[in-house]
């Protein structure tokens, strides 16, 4: 027999049939393809393919990669799963496409969108100087502005990205967000004429221009102060030409809305913040342990009031210095009268952090002996019964 042969083999006949079949090949012999096909100006986030009347979708066949516009992605399934599925795609803007009972042995290719809707593509540059976190295009005249382009992928400053989308409109409102959340509109540009569409500010009004002034009635050097508007990101650069002293104040001009963010950082690493103060109602910040804002007297941006003379024959108790010198933040500290209640927490929205120092004022006029409660971060309590406010002494807490 041409093709086939034998060996005798102590009485055994061999029989070689030529070589095996390919793993491909056996892969195939168990599986069948079917090739999902993107053809709209969406990500395709997730897709399901269940058998009919099935009680729930199943796995997402993408798993964690979503199919880009344009894009192609094979899915193979088991034999004995059948050729008749429900199908259900789910777009990134989170609206949902079902198909029932298709036949992926009939047509193994899912098409999402047509293919003969023509695509406008359009180069979007950032001339800012700052980075643009979201870019919309709605047809001009129709209402919402529709799923956010860029994604979770902005476009920093000197950079650009390629706006793809499947329409045969021509005429588009475009609206860009920058970081700071400032916005700024190109509308009825015409996509199908100019395929270039630039972001620079120019059309936005001047920023307002605060001047903040600074003064340090801390415990020690101020070492950096970041102020950002509330919604930004980060912090931006250091405000700081040069380290603010105890005692010493430091002017400051940022461009921000009136509602901001404040950290100061000391030499040692730690730092304080507070959050969504009014710059346009306190241009004037003292920086003390439980950070004392706008404190009398009120200071205007272009000038102030000294403030009263101390009086000679007054005399003021020492106070008690805390220091943590644990290996975590202290978020709360309660100093109350012996055996009362606890009362309210001296920190506030503020923590005193690991190496720092602040002075404790007396509970309740001349009572100066009071319980010490200090919280860490972790938890953990601290108590000191009966410790003198007045003593004008410093005691660690670990």
């Amino acid at each position: 027999m041409r093709g086939l042969r034998a060996w005798p083999l102590a009485g055994v006949l061999l029989l070689a049939l030529g070589p095996a079949r390919p793993a491909e090949a056996q892969q195939a012999a168990t599986t069948r393809q079917v090739t999902v096909q993107n053809e709209t100006d969406l990500k395709l986030d997730q897709l399901y393919l269940s058998p009919p009347a099935a009680a729930d979708r199943g796995a997402n066949r993408l798993g964690d990669a979503a199919l880009a516009p344009g894009g192609n992605f094979r899915i193979r399934l088991s034999r004995d799963a059948g050729c008749t599925f429900d199908v259900v795609a789910v777009w990134q803007d989170g609206q949902e496409e079902s198909r029932s009972a298709v036949n992926i042995c009939r047509t193994p290719r899912l098409v999402f969108g047509d293919p003969a809707t023509p695509r406008r593509d359009a180069a979007i540059t950032n001339r800012a100087e700052v980075a643009l976190r979201e870019l919309y295009a709605s047809p001009n005249g129709l209402e919402g502005w529709g799923v956010n382009r860029l994604g979770d992928q902005p476009i920093a400053a000197g950079g650009s990205f390629t706006l793809r989308l499947r329409t045969r409109e021509c005429v588009f409102d475009l609206r860009a967000v920058y970081a700071d959340a400032r916005e700024e509109v190109r509308s009825r540009h015409d996509l199908c004429a100019e395929r270039a569409v630039a972001f620079d500010r120019s059309t936005l009004p001047p920023p307002v221009v605060h001047t903040l002034v600074l003064v340090n009635q801390h415990l020690e050097t101020v070492q950096e102060v970041y102020v950002s508007a509330s919604m930004d990101a980060d912090w931006g650069p250091d405000r700081l030409a040069d380290p603010l002293p105890v005692g010493e104040e430091a002017m400051v001009t940022l461009e921000a809305a009136c509602q901001a963010d404040i950290r100061i950082v000391f030499p040692n690493g730690g730092a304080e913040e507070r959050r969504e103060l009014d710059l346009c109602t306190t241009p004037r910040i003292l920086l003390a342990p439980g950070w004392v804002l706008g404190a009398e007297p009120v200071v205007a941006a272009t000038g102030g009031m000294d403030p009263a003379p101390a009086d000679p024959d007054a005399t003021e108790a020492p106070l008690l210095k805390l220091r943590n010198a644990g290996t975590l933040p202290i978020i709360e500290i309660y100093a109350a009268p012996a055996g009362e209640p606890r009362g309210v927490d001296r920190l506030g929205a503020d923590v005193l952090g690991v190496g720092e120092s602040l002075e404790l004022e007396a509970p309740d006029g001349d009572a100066c002996i009071a319980d010490l409660v200090v919280l860490f971060r972790d938890g953990r309590e601290v108590t000191r019964p009966g410790v003198n406010l007045c003593q004008g002494e410093e005691i660690e807490i670990r």
